[in-house]
């Protein structure tokens, strides 16, 4: 227990909003760019990040830079994000899962707060005049489609350019086991409050997109942007023996996140045992033989 203490008192991350958008007035829809840091010794391995939720906001690029000096690490994710609600909110708490030797545990980040304003001016009262018709034939919309395009596509391959180079540069730092990643997720639900507050659909939502990242990863195929059947099609083309299971378990998820279906708090309960169940017992034979 002094062991997990110690390590922990090492690690440190923060979030935080890039300086140009901290005094930036932003409205709905507007891009916007923040910064997650996380600090380790460097025999601790530490995830990529990840939250709970993400609404009402949507990640739309992110980067990463490593910097290793003096027996620590320092991984920061630049990412670009977009809000789709207005008011005072919060940027999302991002999740690190960190392994040292046979301790592993999860931290989690600060939550800056953002104001996001109405696209529409307070003072406004009135509908503006109708602009002067353009006469024909009017080259302007044309000129502006190709400026847009070439825009778009100048900053496509540069992004794309840029990402190739940055991840040349930083060295690749391996994510724990897909098992202990899913496990460590399942351990961080909140059961009796979501249950208590009647939040069932996010419950079982991020049950499943669990579920889903581990097939991805465990699997090596895109669960986490496909269908249950899809899933149970691919898992069945890889012989994958809980394969039934895990499609019972998604069918029933769908009933509850596409439906007005309420299960009873007993089946509630019994769904996180159910995943946790899924995961340990489609661990590789040789990690199940090591655990006993």
């Amino acid at each position: 227990m002094i062991l997990i203490f110690f390590f922990l008192a090492q690690i440190e991350i923060n979030t935080r909003i890039t300086k140009e958008y901290q005094n930036k007035e932003l409205t709905i829809g507007d891009p916007f760019e923040i910064e997650v840091s996380v600090t380790h010794p460097q025999d601790v391995k530490i995830s990529a990040p990840f939250v709970d939720s993400l609404d009402p906001f949507m990640i739309l690029s992110q980067d990463k830079t490593i910097v290793q000096e003096k027996g620590m690490e320092t991984n920061t994710y630049r990412m670009r994000m977009v809000p789709f609600n207005t008011g005072e909110l919060n940027i999302p708490a991002f999740k690190f899962v960190h392994t040292h030797g046979d301790t592993t545990d999860t931290i989690t980040s600060n939550t800056p707060p953002l104001t996001i304003t109405s696209v529409l001016p307070e003072d406004m009262q009135d509908i503006n005049d109708i602009k002067d018709a353009v006469e024909y034939p009017d080259y302007r919309p044309w000129i502006i489609l190709g400026i847009v395009i070439a825009l778009g596509a100048i900053g496509f391959f540069g992004y794309r350019f840029i990402k190739k180079f940055l991840t040349r540069r930083a060295e690749a730092v391996p994510p724990p086991p897909p098992w202990i990643e899913a496990l460590v997720a399942i351990e961080n639900i909140p059961v009796q409050e979501w249950i208590e507050k009647r939040l069932i659909k996010k419950y079982y939502y991020t049950l499943s997109e669990i579920l889903k990242w581990y097939i991805e990863r465990r699997y090596a195929f895109n669960a986490a942007e496909q269908t249950t059947t899809e899933i149970v099609s691919e898992l069945k083309r890889k012989k994958v023996k809980l394969r039934d299971a895990f499609g019972t378990f998604f069918h029933h998820a769908d009933l509850v996140k596409y439906t007005k279906f309420i299960p009873e708090d007993a089946q509630m309960f019994q769904a996180i045992e159910t995943a946790r169940d899924l995961v340990t017992k489609s661990k590789p034979i040789e990690v199940n033989e090591e655990a006993s």
